[in-house]
């Protein structure tokens, strides 16, 4: 699905939503979603007749496994550097658990990884503050995990991860307080994002936010307030 020139959302992949930014010589895919999607994501950029090479760089919004689980398989099937913040990459690598999830649906959710094959990766790019990447800005925002980033193209387009939430008619939510390992940081991230100007807003999870998104978070913080 185009949502916008140059930016798909791939359809069918299982977890979280898994994003391509289409450049004339380059591609970059912005997570991945859960283990057993890598092929779903080279079926459709192969279906816009390009090249696996085209794509240069995974960028990981957060180590969840429903956004970093297909990594491993993409990143050895494209060649791409994997990208992820400092905070995050212990579990990447496999070297640190998966966050706990708190309240009644923790056990599900333990007995659910459980049964999941994820696949350890190791990250080529490391990131320990803002940076940018093709024309990107990339920003720490903490709260839902500890190196939770966005990838924002000022004045267009900003992908938040599960920094922020959205419903399935395309309305900015507030980031979900069961799954953030910091409520104030998380807090204090969405007062950053909302001082940010940008036209789309593209989320872990729901349908895209066109169309003056930036104010409608804003409008969404100040009701919160």
């Amino acid at each position: 699905m185009e949502i916008m020139p140059g930016i798909h959302r791939v359809g069918g992949v299982r977890g979280a939503n898994a994003y391509l930014v289409i450049g004339e010589d380059e591609t970059l895919a912005i997570d991945t979603g859960m283990p057993g999607n890598a092929k779903r994501i080279v079926a459709y950029i192969e279906g816009l007749g390009k090249n696996l090479s085209d794509i240069k760089f995974i960028i990981l919004t957060h180590a969840d496994i429903d956004h970093i689980g297909s990594a491993a398989e993409l990143k050895r099937t494209t060649g791409a550097r994997l990208v992820i913040h400092a905070d995050d990459a212990p579990i990447l690598r496999g070297k640190q658990s998966f966050k706990t999830i708190r309240g009644p649906l923790g056990f599900i959710f333990k007995l659910a990884m459980s049964l999941m094959h994820y696949h350890p990766a190791e990250p080529d790019i490391i990131l320990s503050a803002d940076s940018e990447i093709k024309g990107f800005r990339i920003i720490h925002v903490p709260g839902h995990t500890h190196g939770s980033i966005c990838v924002y193209k000022p004045n267009k387009v900003i992908f938040v991860g599960d920094a922020l939430r959205s419903d399935s008619s395309g309305n900015p939510k507030p980031p979900s307080r069961m799954f953030s390992l910091d409520e104030a940081k998380a807090r204090a991230s969405l007062i950053t994002i909302s001082a940010l100007d940008f036209d789309t807003l593209l989320t872990g999870h729901g349908a895209p936010v066109v169309s003056n998104a930036s104010q409608k978070v804003k409008n969404m913080v100040t009701r919160l307030s």
